[in-house]
């Protein structure tokens, strides 16, 4: 096996008019993000029934070619376990190729389980074992070694044979439209342009704050996610959620009480103090002082009897249909469904279909029960 890795925009631009003809092409990429805010990409492998090549973003001067091929529309692209493959693919042309085949959600549609591995999928439908010594490697450094290149190579070139299987058994149990609704959902873009308006989202234990509290630390998450776009470095390396959240209770007016804050470095006071301060300034003057976060109540032991079930006729519907049960659905989901079904996976499309609808009537028919006792 040989990987041909394409370091300049004049092949890489053949190629991709090439590659832009056919019916489907496989991707992945190896990245590194432990440094960076947003990911880099260090190598990027295309298979399609021709073979397989390799592009290095490190080394080709220019990516437009590659632009190009991922923004068309036309050939499916299959990738495995999509997610944060699509996210890279979105930092590199700016919106997220479509159409997607993930090989990792149509197996688990088929029982595979929710996270089967490409190498367990690759055994299992292929009867090829695959290497598992480059999992780690630092893709950065060039040149890349023999074995990197024989990995890339492998982690690639099954896609089109596992698009052709997956394909077929999802087609014979009448599921491809199941798949087609759940690859839509990781082609939102709103998953991948990371918005600084909605950073405060991924914080927790802000219920803990005060209300004008609530409001210093949205606007503080929103400043941290802009520096650290800014400077490409992982947010964490600005302040970390803990550290914010003691600043937005402290609410600190000047250096002297936010040098008083546990945990805050002479570094980071070096860098940011004025930033600090007129994020907390501008919200105290504002006078907003809304709830931005609530706390949420535990489940009733009525609710929680409610989730047991949901779990036991799932798991039942999961076996009869020989399905992945968390892909119905996750003890999460059914713990937010209990709370309330409005817009809840359950109440949608392919889950709706196979068992949310008669979970509903149950639960209607139970509640009708007990308002006549």
């Amino acid at each position: 096996m040989s990987l041909l890795v394409i370091e300049d925009v004049r092949l890489l631009d053949k190629c991709c008019r090439t590659l832009a003809s056919l019916p489907w092409i496989g991707i992945d990429t190896e990245f590194l993000r432990v440094r960076t805010y947003y990911p880099r990409c260090c190598l990027l492998q295309i298979s399609s029934d021709d073979g397989v090549v390799g592009i290095d973003p490190l080394r080709c001067e220019s990516l437009e070619p590659l632009q190009e091929l991922l923004r068309g529309s036309k050939q499916i692209k299959i990738i495995h376990a999509a997610r944060q493959d699509l996210e890279v693919l979105y930092h590199i042309c700016g919106q997220v190729p479509q159409p997607v085949f993930d090989t990792q959600i149509a197996a688990a549609m088929l029982g595979f389980g929710r996270q089967v591995s490409y190498a367990a999928l690759v055994e299992t439908l292929v009867g090829r074992t695959l290497s598992k010594q480059e999992t780690r490697t630092n893709w950065c450094l060039r040149p890349l070694t023999a074995g990197q290149l024989e990995y890339a190579y492998e982690d690639v070139s099954y896609l089109g044979a596992l698009y052709d299987e997956l394909q077929s058994q999802l087609r014979s149990r009448d599921r491809r439209e199941w798949l087609e609704e759940e690859c839509r959902r990781l082609l939102d873009p709103e998953l991948y342009a990371m918005n600084p308006e909605q950073a405060y989202r991924r914080l927790r234990r802000g219920h803990v704050l005060e209300p004008p509290s609530q409001q210093i630390l949205k606007r503080l998450a929103r400043w941290r996610e802009r520096t650290a776009q800014s400077k490409d470095l992982p947010r964490n390396w600005i302040v970390d959620d803990k550290q914010l959240l003691a600043i937005a209770a402290a609410r600190p007016l000047d250096r002297t009480q936010l040098s008083r804050v546990k945990g805050l470095s002479a570094r980071f006071l070096d860098r940011h103090a004025d930033a600090v301060l007129s994020v907390v300034g501008e919200s105290l003057r504002s006078g907003r002082e809304g709830v931005v976060w609530r706390p949420r109540a535990r489940l009733g032991e009525r609710q929680q009897r409610t989730v047991e079930w949901l779990a036991r006729r799932i798991n039942e519907t999961a076996k009869a249909q020989q399905i992945s049960a968390s892909l119905i659905a996750t003890k999460k989901e059914m713990r937010q469904f209990v709370r309330d079904p409005q817009g809840q996976p359950l109440v949608q499309g392919w889950r709706y279909q196979l068992v949310g609808r008669d979970l509903i009537a149950e639960l209607e028919t139970d509640r009708e029960q007990r308002e006549r006792v």
